[in-house]
């Protein structure tokens, strides 16, 4: 089985994220999903970007790159 990184979308890491990253797990993955808006979850993809300008892009960057560098070499990225 794989060990997958699963980068939420611009709404944040929202319940349909997580169950999706829950449906790899129930097939065996290993699945990280980590938050990059810190624990904002936005009800349209307007407010989502808003907030991702206000905090920088550099920052939701930097957040998804320090994942993947805590994570081994072998994996799969996937955006949702």
């Amino acid at each position: 089985m794989a060990e997958v990184l699963v980068f939420h979308h611009g709404h944040g890491r929202t319940a349909g994220v997580l169950e999706f990253a829950e449906q790899l797990r129930r097939s065996g993955h290993t699945v990280h999903v980590p938050d990059l808006f810190e624990g904002q979850i936005f009800d349209s993809l307007e407010k989502g970007m808003n907030y991702a300008e206000s905090i920088g892009f550099g920052t939701v960057i930097a957040r998804g790159t320090a994942a993947a560098e805590r994570s081994p070499a072998e994996l799969v990225y996937l955006a949702r």
